[in-house]
């Protein structure tokens, strides 16, 4: 009873307490309100300015949050330049040696193996490694290198060893624009034409020209000469050589590798070169040294041939894109006056075709269309005519040659190959096929 009634009393002054909070309430809004009611659009505006102040609270506060990020991201690239800055002082000479080091040493090795056939069953034909060339050209200074070559496929059996280069260079004047002044001396490609230096890698037809092979077999001499520049498209260039190359057939039968005769050459030369156009003279000039033989027509008697000046001009062109994009075209000529070197078989010895020095002419055009990077299609037109005094019965070849060369990559070639040689007078069955794969590294 008695907590009924505390209970009771405790509601009772709880909601008395509640009306009277209510009627404050409502005295304090009737005093404090406007007279008017607030029409709809002051509503609307206070709640834009709500937004509005909320909005630019929070891009205020992502500001403040991308401002320390990007404290942040400062003093980590302070850092890491700081890290760089200590790293590079132990590193850049490392690498600089390293680069150096590894730029003392460039090989230039290739590989061709090849089937070939020539109607005549002459030596060489059927499946071969045509040339194994092992090549390096070493830096010794800025100023200075060594280029080296080898032959590892030759002989009759393709399988000798035989030097091909052995070249020293130096630069006197070095330059990035132009030839500057450079040196060359050693065993190294003779500079006549722009057949005879160009590399058995590059050559779009499997040989050089007959007049080529002939008069300057291995296209290489051994001597010194010089390269001067004349402006940023052209040089100079002469020398002193031995007088005959280093596989023409008097200096292998000499077995030496010393100046036969003792009779030293010299040549001369100019060459004015674009990125489209290339144009090359050169002139050269020695003395073949004179032997004896036994003349088997003449009862094998002692047959003295007397020594020979040798005199040659070349004159060369190159145009790149020409008439059309992709036709590349080159052309050759040599004037010259030499003792032929090759020889012919009478009654089971070998004995000289040529026992006097007589008017030489050689020449060809080669033409190069490139289809696309991968395909290319060459024709090639070359005369030689070792005697051309000789008009009643001529000793001139023409060669028509063709190929189609197919890029498996930029160091991998393979090459299909067609020569008709058309000789003056008997005809030879000497069609010459040959199917080429090379490698080149």
């Amino acid at each position: 009873m008695h907590s009924t009634w505390r209970f009771c009393r405790a509601n009772l002054l709880a909601g008395c307490f509640v009306v009277s909070s209510l009627g404050a309430v409502a005295w304090a809004d009737e005093n404090t309100a406007p007279a008017t009611t607030p029409s709809p659009a002051s509503r609307e505006e206070r709640t834009s300015a709500t937004q509005d102040t909320q909005r630019v609270q929070e891009l205020q506060r992502r500001i403040e949050e991308l401002q320390k990020q990007l404290e942040e991201l400062q003093r980590e690239m302070q850092e890491v330049r700081l890290y760089i800055e200590e790293q590079s002082q132990e590193t850049i000479p490392v690498i600089q040696t390293n680069l150096t080091e590894a730029l003392r040493f460039r090989p230039g090795n290739y590989m061709q193996f090849q089937w070939f056939d020539s109607q005549e069953n002459r030596p060489g034909e059927g499946f071969q490694m045509r040339r194994f060339r092992i090549s390096q050209t070493n830096t010794i200074d800025p100023r200075t290198q060594m280029r080296l070559s080898f032959d590892v496929s030759t002989g009759s059996q393709r399988i000798s060893a035989e030097l091909r280069d052995a070249q020293l260079i130096w630069d006197i004047e070095p330059t990035v624009e132009r030839v500057g002044v450079q040196l060359l001396a050693g065993q190294q490609p003779l500079p006549l034409g722009y057949e005879l230096e160009r590399s058995s890698a590059e050559r779009e037809m499997p040989e050089r020209a007959l007049y080529n092979r002939t008069m300057f077999a291995g296209e290489r001499g051994r001597g010194v000469f010089m390269r001067y520049g004349l402006s940023n498209n052209s040089f100079a260039h002469f020398g002193f050589w031995n007088s005959l190359s280093f596989q023409d057939p008097q200096q292998t039968a000499a077995n030496t590798f010393a100046n036969v005769g003792s009779t030293l050459a010299w040549h001369a030369g100019w060459r004015y070169y674009t990125l489209q156009y290339e144009f090359g003279v050169a002139g050269f000039f020695g003395q073949r040294p004179g032997f004896t033989f036994n003349d088997p027509t003449n009862n094998n008697q002692p047959t003295q041939v007397r020594k020979a000046d040798r005199e040659f001009i070349y004159v060369d062109a190159s145009v790149l894109d020409f008439l059309a994009e992709g036709l590349t075209l080159r052309g050759e000529l040599m004037l010259g006056k030499d003792r032929v070197p090759t020889t012919r078989t009478v009654s089971g010895v070998t004995v000289p075709r040529f026992t006097r020095p007589t008017n030489i002419l050689g020449y060809q055009l080669q033409a190069t269309y490139r289809l696309n990077y991968r395909n290319f299609f060459t024709v090639r037109y070359d005369v030689f005519d070792p005697n051309t005094d000789r008009r009643s019965r001529r000793d001139s070849t023409t060669t028509w040659g063709f190929a189609y060369s197919y890029f498996i990559n930029p160091n991998a070639r393979l090459t299909f190959a067609y020569e008709v040689p058309d000789e003056e007078g008997t005809e030879v069955r000497n069609n010459a096929w040959t199917i080429r794969l090379q490698y080149r590294y």
